[in-house]
């Protein structure tokens, strides 16, 4: 029978709750604004840098090319101004001027503007005397944003002094390669005032760079980011919360799974039997105790079981009832079975559930509670028996002594009295071994060896052995040496079987005593060839008081079935008529006996 299961529909919780969900959007939404802005502020510094990159080469060009051009062809004020005109036509260029270092516009794209001064000069920090030095600054105008450039403008270019000028020997004038013409003395200050206002030392030069196409450029450039970072932050969000969503499938499998063993686990060990069955009343699963309970399991619900499932389905509820199936090899088996449906969509019916547990249990427990009963009656019995005969019994068995040595000359008194003092011994045998019977059995869990506890224990009968010419056939295979169990108990044992098997058989018998490895068990068989015991005593051999002997108690075997009960062992036996007799005792070993009798000696 496959392993118990039951195809029971379970809601799925969310894969992804939403408290998981608004943490990921608190954690990444403040990280895609702060990529967001980065990534828009090193665009605006790009540009920036771009524009102001153009304007000081603008400057720088328009500086070289009026230097040229003031220096070799004599350009005036109206030269320049023409060319700042057609500069400020190039793209991106808002204005380009000229001014003295008051603020007055000497030169302007705009001609309109020369001659005023510049409304934004008192705005202007220090602006640098060297002339390499840049500045800049953003500007809000009526035409738009614009990013303005400015430095000190060099105009003129003393190189008239007749001698070759590199780079760097003049901090203000380091442009010129070329050899100029050696010009007469006095001629620096007549060139000076011939340029004019362009010959004074403080100008500065200003490039208005426009950023009004670039705002275009920008929007859709933050655009692009706003939709390159909207598209990261869903993929990070969709990352994340299949991250959490695989997560949760695995830990609700996990948790499905721990449900389902416990689940299967529990029906598995529990105590009673459990088979369910389909609409159609096939067995679809069984557990442990039911498979032991019935045997082999069928494939199809006996008749009794399949008319209470039909009753339940026609009636619904649960439905319960002592069933008795009819085995042929075991005889019939009660049970008290309770039956339910379970249910399916639209009032349906998928199947039944079938828990069951077998009376004849209880009655074997019922049975051993007046067995109990008797023998707690039988011990208050034999204590009062006991002591009101074995005061008697020791005076007769010492009168019988006595008159055993006063009349030792005369055989026939002699052996009257050995016959008195043997009944006696007999009579207080008797009481022994019921007292024994009746009273609680102890034992002592010890650590014993397996070979010298049955060569002692055939030591002991050795003498009774020899008497009838029996032969003993010792047969130890055992792996093992030891086994903890209570050695006197089990001497005890062995010599009732020993002793039942020599008045079982004849002269020049054989007993055989074998001990084998059964699994994690001990198992200790006793066999003769004697008479054999009838069929119909089998059951009733282990029984207080039942014998087939005219001299015998019929305590032997019960005592024996007591003391293996005790060590937590089992007894069987096997035999026939003229087949002799066979016992098979099972011991467990160490912790099973200990965790009986919490008691441990070790030798």
């Amino acid at each position: 029978m496959n392993r118990f299961k039951l195809n029971i529909p379970r809601k799925m919780p969310d894969l992804v709750p939403p408290l998981i969900m608004v943490g990921v959007l608190v954690v990444l939404l403040p990280v895609f604004i702060l990529m967001t802005l980065d990534r828009v502020k090193k665009q605006d510094e790009f540009i920036r840098e771009r524009f102001l990159i153009t304007g000081t080469s603008l400057i720088r060009t328009f500086e070289a090319g009026t230097r040229i051009g003031m220096g070799s062809m004599q350009w005036g004020t109206e030269r320049i101004q023409s060319m700042l005109e057609e500069t400020a036509g190039q793209p991106d260029v808002a204005y380009i001027m000229i001014t003295d270092a008051m603020g007055k516009i000497i030169a302007h794209s705009d001609a309109a503007m020369v001659g005023k001064i510049y409304d934004r000069w008192a705005d202007l920090g220090p602006l640098p005397r060297d002339p390499h030095l840049i500045s800049s600054r953003s500007l809000n105008t009526p035409d738009g944003p614009v990013l303005e450039v400015a430095k000190r403008f060099v105009a003129f270019n003393p190189r008239f002094r007749g001698r070759r000028r590199g780079p760097g020997t003049d901090p203000g004038y380091g442009y010129g390669h070329e050899r100029m013409p050696p010009v007469p003395p006095g001629a620096e200050r007549l060139a000076r005032s011939a340029f004019g206002e362009f010959g004074q030392t403080d100008l500065y030069i200003f490039a208005g760079m426009s950023m009004t196409g670039v705002q275009a450029a920008q929007a859709r450039g933050f655009k692009n980011i706003v939709i390159k970072g909207l598209l990261f932050f869903v993929f990070c969000c969709s990352g994340i919360i299949a991250l959490f969503a695989l997560q949760a499938y695995r830990a609700a499998q996990l948790s499905l799974e721990q449900v389902k063993a416990f689940s299967d686990n529990v029906v598995q060990n529990m105590p009673s039997g459990l088979i369910t069955l389909d609409p159609k009343f096939n067995v679809t699963s069984a557990n442990r105790a039911a498979e032991k309970i019935l045997g082999e399991i069928p494939e199809k619900a006996c008749p009794q079981m399949a008319a209470m499932a039909a009753r339940l389905s026609a009636s619904g509820g649960a439905v319960s009832g002592e069933v008795a199936l009819n085995r042929k090899e075991n005889g019939d088996l009660r049970l008290d079975m309770t039956i339910s449906a379970i249910p399916a969509d639209e009032g349906q019916v998928q199947g039944f559930v079938l828990l069951f547990r077998d009376l004849t249990q209880i009655r074997e427990l019922k049975k051993q509670v007046e067995t109990n009963r008797h023998l707690a009656a039988i011990g208050k019995l034999a204590a009062g028996v006991a002591h009101e005969i074995r005061n008697p019994l020791s005076s007769i068995k010492g009168f019988a002594t006595y008159f055993a040595r006063q009349y030792e000359n005369e055989p026939e008194d002699v052996e009257i009295a050995k016959i008195m003092v043997q009944e006696v011994e007999r009579m207080n045998r008797s009481i022994t071994q019921l007292l024994e019977f009746a009273k609680p059995m102890a034992v002592e869990i010890k650590q014993t060896r397996i070979e010298p506890l049955i060569r002692h224990s055939l030591k002991l009968v050795s003498h009774d052995l020899g008497k009838k010419k029996i032969r003993v056939k010792a047969d130890i295979r055992t792996r093992r040496e030891t086994i903890h169990t209570d050695p006197e108990r089990i001497c005890q044992v062995l010599l009732n079987l020993y002793m039942n098997a020599l008045n079982a058989m004849d002269s020049n018998g054989v007993l055989e005593v074998g001990v084998a490895d059964a699994e994690e068990h001990l198992e200790i068989r006793v066999a003769d060839n004697g008479c054999g015991i009838q069929a119909k005593n089998l059951e009733k051999i282990f029984d207080p008081y039942f014998t087939t002997r005219a001299k015998g108690t019929g305590l032997g075997l019960s005592i024996v079935h007591r003391i293996v009960e005790n060590l937590k062992g089992e007894i069987r036996v096997e035999s026939g008529p003229s087949r002799g007799t066979a016992f098979y005792i099972t011991l467990p070993d160490h912790e099973t006996a200990m965790a009986v009798t919490g008691n441990e000696t070790i030798e």
